[in-house]
């Protein structure tokens, strides 16, 4: 008799175990983002507004402001 073997197994779950852990990541680093430029706009609002006397910027803008420093500067609190 010949038995048909169609793959190890286990081989599925290290799959889906891998791509769990792939979306995890990536939803971490989106939260991670989001908190970032929350602390980005409440540090701008408490100094730079009572330095130069300007308006606060608003959630977005702290968000554009570090999409902007990551393009020009490297990754934002990274090792670049």
């Amino acid at each position: 008799m010949n038995d048909i073997h169609f793959g190890e197994p286990g081989v599925m779950s290290l799959g889906l175990g891998l791509m769990s852990s792939v979306f995890s990541m990536l939803l971490l680093g989106i939260v991670f983002l989001f908190i970032v430029s929350g602390v980005l706009m409440w540090l701008w609002n408490i100094t730079i507004t009572r330095i130069f006397n300007i308006r606060e910027i608003t959630y977005w803008e702290a968000l554009r402001l570090l999409i902007i420093s990551a393009i020009l500067f490297g990754r934002p609190l990274g090792n670049g």
